[in-house]
């Protein structure tokens, strides 16, 4: 028979199998009712409470195994009805008993298909044969009729139901298929409302920003980035030490047990404390704008009221007002609304502007003022000094860039507070410019955006001329890398290009359909094949090369935590303090003076540790093998065995890959790790590169490499010249 299938919860066998129960409890009662009923008779009819009893035994039966075997138990209710039948028929003579199989005739057909005509005929059969032999004496002419019209017609009847029920289920189905579909489409539909909507707002600040343009000379970096690796490595190790012993000299002398300090001592500390901070600052400053690697910084934006934060910067630069003709004016409007904003970086935008209007001013005022208009928070800072030049102006916000240049000036100062502070207010969607007379005095400004309230505009310095770009729309390229600060600094220097980044080669063919870009740029660590499986699905040529990834550098070394130096107690100390009860420090620097500035530091906080030193890798992996620590602090510019060799010897022997790490280092951890092995670049291009693409690439290759011939080839060069 065929199965309906109505849903996970109804069915057609579940409605036959409650049919089936029902039927078969009813037979149950009705024959249990009717042998009571023959127990009162006398006599008692034992041959009718015998027939009874088979039908009180199909019912049971068909109950018990209707849980376990419905189909056996349908079998069983409609065959064994007709066998009871089949032998009332014979045992008794009633004329009405052969009409019982009309009864039997639609239950069949209900509960097995096809059955009805099978009851109909055995009840026929016997009933004629029990006629013609003088048995019984039935009217086999309605009989024979009357079993023929029912089983059809109960045939005809079930189909038909089950034609409808099929068509109610198929329709069922189709309904609710057709609603699925409308939900889907109706997702589908929002999230294409909400794309439009997004799109339409990119859109507006896009068409703002084609009208109004800036361009940006990019002058040589080459001398700044190769200062900047200078910097980092040879001023910050010894700063280290300056800044760190007199720090412990001057908020820590009891480490010095019974050393008598007498004031002018103390006072010459302090002063070298003091310098040796403000040298700190500097380099920092340096270093921010001036390294390749800094392009770009993280930014903590939290809900902050300004006036508070002007307050606070107005107290902190007063005592440069203090004992001199000139007068500090702060005037904030009332009630400014709240701003999302880093307040370290902005709090650092008013000192050098404040600062800078105090060393240019030699009598009157400088006025701090805080307004709010068109959607942004507008923060001046005048003075009544000298004023700039004209000519100056548009220079004024350039790294290093001084307006007096003569080594003999009397204000000192790097050039870069002006640079740094248009960096942290353009991170912020904002503006700064100048506005100066000769002679009258000069005023700085820059804007801060209301949240919901402003449109991101184009960044001009003032005097800057508008002019109209191009329509066109600029290619893409495609960069693999989760850390940001890769697209950006691959952004910075490709500007022709609309840089766009993906975390990880998974996503690649999707970004790739989404973007169409000219290239795909897949940053890997040096020496290593990369993993990006997806690349040779793509239409597009892949360049693999090496550029400094903080996040994957990071990651593959598996480090708690990475130091710059200078370190400052209060650093190490609470990354000491996230690793948990330490008791046992190793300490791994081939300074001596470095690993004698971290046990003082150590010590001068009365902390009940056992530290030990090390002076290079090998004495380290000894050092590591003899007695665990709880911590292990690493330089990783070593002579000989470097903290990259002592990292890959401890991952190699189970008890030591368990030593919590924190890297302490005088350059940037992405830029030791590529220092190690040499850079590549590899160009892969599916189906392969024709010779003139090769050619092309070669011209652009060659073009930008240069030789380097070191002292080995020189040697080898000399030694040849020389044979010949």
């Amino acid at each position: 028979m065929t199965t309906i299938d109505y849903g996970p919860d109804v069915n057609l066998e579940d409605l036959l199998n409650q049919l089936m129960r029902q039927a078969a409890l009813l037979l149950i009662a009705m024959s249990g009712l009717l042998i009571m009923q023959s127990l009162r008779l006398e006599p008692i009819p034992f041959t009718a409470m015998g027939m009874l009893a088979l039908p009180l035994g199909v019912g049971g039966g068909v109950w018990v195994l209707a849980k376990v075997h419905p189909s056996l138990a349908r079998h069983l209710l409609v065959w064994g009805l007709t066998a009871t039948l089949l032998i009332a028929l014979g045992v008794f003579s009633e004329p009405w008993l052969p009409f019982l199989g009309l009864i039997l005739t639609f239950i069949g057909s209900v509960l097995l298909w096809g059955s009805g005509f099978v009851v109909a005929g055995l009840t026929a059969a016997l009933a004629t044969w029990l006629t013609y032999n003088g048995v019984r004496t039935y009217p086999l002419s309605g009989l024979l009729v009357t079993l023929g019209l029912a089983s059809t017609l109960a045939w005809m009847v079930l189909r038909a139901l089950y034609t409808a029920l099929a068509w109610a289920w198929t329709m069922q189905q189709r309904a609710d298929h057709l609603l699925e579909l409308a939900r889907d489409r109706q997702g589908e539909l929002a999230s294409a409302l909400k794309s439009l909507d997004i799109a339409n707002s990119i859109l507006r600040r896009t068409q703002r920003e084609l009208i109004v343009a800036r361009r940006q000379a990019e002058q040589a970096r080459l001398m700044k980035e190769q200062f900047a690796a200078n910097v980092s490595h040879e001023l910050r190790t010894p700063l280290n030490l300056i800044l760190g012993f007199s720090e412990i000299m001057c908020l820590s002398s009891e480490a010095y047990e019974d050393m008598e300090w007498s004031p002018t001592l103390r006072r010459d500390i302090y002063r070298i404390y003091q310098s040796s901070r403000h040298l700190l600052e500097m380099i920092n400053d340096i270093l921010e704008l001036s390294r390749f690697e800094m392009v770009g910084f993280t930014l903590k934006k939290e809900p902050t009221q300004l006036k508070t934060l002007i307050e606070e910067a107005a107290e902190t630069v007063d005592d440069l007002f203090r004992g001199r003709p000139i007068q500090l004016e702060v005037k904030v409007t009332p009630n400014l609304p709240m701003l999302e904003i880093d307040r370290t970086r902005i709090r650092q935008v008013l000192l050098n502007l404040l600062n800078n209007a105090a060393r240019f001013t030699e009598r009157g005022t400088v006025r701090l003022e805080a307004t709010s208009a068109d959607g942004e928070v507008v923060v001046s800072v005048s003075d009544t000094g000298p004023g700039i030049p004209v000519d100056e102006l548009p220079h004024l916000f350039q790294e290093f860039y001084q307006v007096d240049r003569s080594l003999s000036r009397k204000r000192g100062g790097t050039g870069l507070g002006l640079a740094i502070s248009k960096a942290f207010v353009e991170s912020h969607d904002g503006r700064i410019w100048v506005e100066s007379e000769e002679g009258v005095g000069s005023t700085f400004t820059f804007t801060l955006p209301i949240p919901s309230e402003h449109i991101p505009f184009s960044r001009l310095q003032e005097g800057r001329p508008l002019e109209l770009s191009s329509p066109k729309t600029p290619p893409t390229i495609l960069v693999v890398d989760p850390d940001p600060a890769v697209a950006t600094f691959i952004d910075r220097h490709l500007e022709e290009y609309d840089v766009v980044r993906t975390d990880s080669a998974d996503r690649l063919t999707e970004q790739v359909m989404l973007h169409h870009p000219n290239a795909v740029v897949y940053n890997t660590l040096p020496g290593r094949q990369s993993d990006c499986d997806a690349a040779t699905s793509v239409p597009v040529p892949i360049i693999e090369c090496s550029l400094p990834s903080q996040a994957r550098v990071a990651n593959g070394l598996a480090v708690r935590a990475c130091l710059i130096k200078p370190i400052r107690a209060d650093q190490l100390l609470r990354e000491i303090d996230r690793i948990g009860d330490v008791h046992d420090v190793l300490v791994v620097d081939d300074d001596l003076g470095f690993c004698q500035l971290v046990e003082r530091m150590l010590e001068a906080n009365d902390r009940a540790l056992d530290i030990r030193r090390a002076y290079s890798g090998a004495d380290a992996l000894l050092a590591l093998r003899s007695r665990r620590p709880d911590v292990l602090l690493l330089d990783l510019i070593m002579p000989d065995q470097d903290g990259f060799w002592v990292l890959e010897e401890m991952r190699r022997e189970m008890e030591l890959t368990e030593v919590p790490v924190i890297l302490v280092t005088a350059t940037s951890l992405a830029e030791d790790a590529l220092a190690q092995c040499e850079g590549q670049i590899v160009i892969r291009r599916p189906g392969g590169l024709r010779p003139v693409e090769v050619l092309r690439y070669l011209q652009a290759i060659v073009g930008v490499l240069e030789p380097h011939y070191d002292e080995r080839w020189e040697s080898s060069e000399a030694l040849l010249i020389r044979e010949m």
